[in-house]
Order: C-alpha cells, then structure tokens, then sequence
C-alpha cells in the first residue's frame, strides 16, 4: 500500500513540474496574428521609406534603426508562411 501512495506522489510531482515547465515555454513565446505580422512589415517598411524625409534624425542614426528594424522584419517573416 505504501508503494501505492509512493507512486501516486510522484506522479503528482511529475505533473506539476510539466505545467511549470509548459508555463514557462508559453510565456517566452510570442504569438502573432498574420494581421499583426502584415501590420508590423508594413509600419517597418513606411518608416524605412520615408522617415528620413521628415527630418527627425541624422543619417546615420536612421540606417542603424533601420537596420535593426529589418532584423525584426525578418525575425517575423521566417515565422510567417
């Protein structure tokens, strides 16, 4: 009977450290519509074209945002099918 009790405990010790884990994964993880997505690359693509005509920023200040805007374009493309 001992055993019983023994393996129902770990059992329950096994579930609950699986749904912490789970719920660990899921709040790293970010979830977009293809809505948002599409909205996303097109508000990145405007400002690359047409931020540096509103004159709020040097140069070199807007290739580098751009840049790194690109890079999380195309972090939001590779998920996108």
């Amino acid at each position: 009977m001992i055993i019983l009790y023994v393996i129902i405990l770990l059992l329950c010790i096994i579930v609950v450290i699986l749904s912490l884990a789970i719920n660990y994964i899921l709040k790293k993880t970010y979830y977009f519509s293809e809505k948002e997505k599409d909205f996303i690359t097109f508000t990145i693509d405007i400002y690359s074209q047409y931020a540096m005509d509103l004159g709020i920023q040097t140069k070199e200040q807007h290739d580098k945002l751009v840049i790194e805007l690109n890079k999380i374009k195309n972090k939001f493309m590779v998920n996108k099918t």
